[in-house]
């Protein structure tokens, strides 16, 4: 063989094993990066769960102020009719 044709499959070599080398190394690059993006996105998940669990625990819903609201009432009104009862009890022996 003549040293012309061996220098030509060695480069041919070398273009070809730099090029695999190239596209197995960005593919790994590629899979760090999709980990990476993976885990971040689980943590966001996580912290936004546990937002809206804080949140839970610390505002009323609609349905919970209403509730609250009638008992308010209910209790005002009760003991407006006890202080009026009683009133009335002051009345009768005066």
């Amino acid at each position: 063989m003549e040293p012309v044709w061996v220098s030509a499959g060695v480069a041919l070599l070398t273009v070809v094993f730099s090029l695999l080398a190239l596209i197995f190394g960005r593919t790994d690059k590629g899979q760090a990066t999709a980990r990476d993006h993976d885990s971040r996105i689980h943590a966001n998940e996580l912290a936004t769960e546990r937002l809206r669990g804080d949140v839970a625990e610390k505002y009323a819903t609609k349905h919970e102020l209403r509730e609250a609201v009638d008992d308010l009432k209910l209790s005002i009104n009760g003991r407006f009719d006890r202080l009026e009862s009683k009133l009335d009890k002051e009345r009768e022996t005066a």
